[in-house]
């Protein structure tokens, strides 16, 4: 989710160490998602071992790919792109009123929504909808109201107890959705 941050002043991992490993894809700000093209910062002297691991992974992303990818630091692009982030801040910012007229949802359940295109929420341990736990609270407002919500069960470690608690709602659609 590089490049969407809201409110805060973006830092990177090169600001803390000149040894960071920096993995990112082109997927989320560059709206790129599923064109399964990446990009690394890596300290020099990992250059040369990591290009022999990665020659032994995989020969090279697809050519059309890497042409499309190449257009991403195009000026107008840029400006899309950042244009997409002026969107998503405008759905954040309406979504987070409109949960604070929510009196059942604790601001302390829901989650600091600082960066991406989504905001998580906790039920919390008294579960504000009884009898329902997320995935069912999220079934019942699809098929009751036709809102999409991500359970936690998708997002949170199945072995716990949490996924049934949380949920995720998406502002990446924009205001009319």
């Amino acid at each position: 989710y590089h490049g969407i941050v809201y409110d805060k002043e973006e830092a990177t991992a090169l600001q803390y160490s000149e040894n960071a490993i920096i993995i990112n894809s082109f997927s989320k700000y560059y709206s790129m998602s599923g064109w399964r093209l990446g990009w690394m910062v890596i300290p020099e002297a990992l250059i040369d071992p990591i290009n022999r691991l990665q020659q032994n992974m995989f020969i090279n992303a697809p050519t059309i790919s890497q042409t499309a990818a190449l257009k991403c630091w195009d000026a107008d692009t840029l400006s899309e792109l950042e244009g997409h982030v002026a969107k998503y801040r405008t759905s954040r910012g309406i979504i987070l009123a409109e949960l604070e007229t929510i009196k059942e949802i604790d601001s302390t359940n829901v989650a600091p929504a600082d960066g991406g295109f989504y905001v998580y929420i906790d039920l919390g341990e008294e579960n504000i909808a009884p009898g329902l736990g997320s995935i069912a609270m999220c079934k019942a407002l699809l098929e009751e109201e036709n809102v999409a919500f991500t359970p936690g069960s998708d997002f949170e470690d199945p072995s716990g107890t949490l996924g049934d608690r949380r949920f995720r709602i998406s502002y990446a659609g924009g205001v009319e959705t």
